[in-house]
């Protein structure tokens, strides 16, 4: 597949996986992150929800099984990850560097070129990461802050945006699958 029609899709993917228009101006500026070396295991979540989707997944269900219906959601998620992953690589690219400059300067409320914890907190709550305790987002921070100012500069969050936003854009679209129906 044409890398920019490949780039399109997973920024698609992505983009529908985050919950708000909010998000959807963060997730369109190119947030971008490191998968692991290994996928993380897909699993269901452990109530799934009533959504919009639950008709035509019991009637799939009906229809293929329900191991056979776990088969392809594994697969489908597993899919979903790896555009994931596809679409954050593009940090190291010069749409990417650029993609980061808008992401960076929208979360730097104040203007004054660095990012406090309380922007970088802010910031990824807008992204739809409403999941992360304070003590993750302390993680987050300290990571970044490599010179123990404070504050995160521009060169730091490039180094650490690719780590922190690919496993939550995929428990993202997990609790985002399962509110919609998707895990009935």
């Amino acid at each position: 597949m044409h890398t920019s029609l490949r780039l399109t899709l997973a920024a698609l993917i992505c983009v529908l996986s985050l919950p708000s228009a909010t998000a959807f101006a963060y997730a369109r500026t190119g947030v971008v992150v490191r998968q692991p070396a290994h996928s993380p295991a897909v699993t269901m979540a452990a109530e799934a929800k009533d959504g919009i989707f639950t008709p035509v997944v019991q009637a799939a269900k009906g229809v293929m099984g329900k191991d056979e219906l776990n088969k392809l959601r594994a697969k489908v998620i597993g899919e979903h990850s790896k555009v994931i992953s596809q679409f954050v690589e593009t940090s190291e690219s010069k749409f990417g560097r650029i993609a980061l400059k808008s992401l960076f300067e929208a979360a730097d409320k104040d203007g004054d070129g660095n990012l406090d914890k309380d922007e970088v907190k802010a910031a990824l709550i807008a992204l739809g990461f409403k999941h992360l305790q304070d003590s993750q987002v302390d993680s987050i921070f300290a990571r970044a802050d490599q010179d123990e100012n404070g504050y995160i500069d521009f060169e730091e969050f490039v180094k650490e945006t690719p780590k922190t936003p690919r496993t939550n854009l995929i428990k993202l679209a997990k609790t985002n699958g399962n509110d919609l129906g998707f895990l009935s």
